[in-house]
């Protein structure tokens, strides 16, 4: 790469930003550690990761040497993605749409991105559509029928979708549950820098609020596409 196209990518997006404050941290920590433990890298052949941005999780799965492709609607993004790790194949696309063949791919990470797509269903039968069978299905998402979600709602903002959609609509997929986990118990925003967000997240651990995903403001979880 030039270093006059170096240049032009030295401006980090709002994402990397925001994972670099006190609640991106904790965030990403309860992301990576979850993946870390459901997913077996032995297995990760080849990994899409879908809505990669600058690639917190594509450069994850990249460091354990498994080949990986990332897609974003953002060009920007996944120009920084690559300046950052070059074998990483990047390619501009929509969640909805995956430009790939049935049974790509052995893994699927989908992070922070199904509270940007109304189209639930749709998007997770196209996650199932390109991989292979018995491999795994990371996705996260902000749960429309927690308490939070209620208070962020007094705001005139919202998640959207409810756990109890997301579940279903895996299932109608033809997924397996194998892991989730409840997290972002705390009253802050994704961009806060607040001193009390490393106590509170050991309050959120200690009184196992991460064991009720079903009632968490946020949700992560492991499936696997059935035979």
């Amino acid at each position: 790469m030039s270093s006059q196209n170096a240049t032009n990518l030295a401006e980090e997006t709002h994402w990397e930003n925001a994972a670099k404050t006190r609640m991106g941290e904790y965030l990403t920590r309860i992301e990576t550690a979850f993946i870390q433990k459901t997913v077996d890298p032995s297995k990760m052949g080849l990994v899409i990761d879908v809505g990669a941005e600058a690639g917190r999780f594509s450069l994850l799965a990249a460091n354990r040497n498994v080949q990986v492709i990332g897609i974003d609607l953002d060009a920007y993004s996944l120009r920084r993605l690559k300046l950052k790790n070059r074998d990483i194949t990047v390619i501009q696309a929509d969640a909805r749409y995956i430009p790939f063949k049935n049974g790509a791919f052995d893994a699927l990470f989908m992070v922070e991105v199904l509270d940007y797509i109304l189209e639930l269903d749709g998007t997770i039968a196209e996650c199932q559509r390109v991989l292979k069978a018995e491999s795994s299905f990371v996705v996260s998402f902000g749960n429309q029928s927690s308490l939070k979600a209620k208070v962020r709602g007094l705001r005139g903002k919202s998640y959207t979708h409810s756990y109890r959609d997301v579940m279903q609509s895996l299932f109608e997929a033809g997924f397996k549950v194998n892991s989730q986990l409840g997290y972002n118990w705390l009253p802050f925003g994704r961009m806060s820098e607040s001193r009390f967000v490393p106590f509170l997240a050991g309050v959120e651990k200690i009184f196992g609020l991460r064991r009720i995903p079903s009632f968490s403001p946020w949700v992560i979880v492991e499936a696997t596409k059935s035979s």
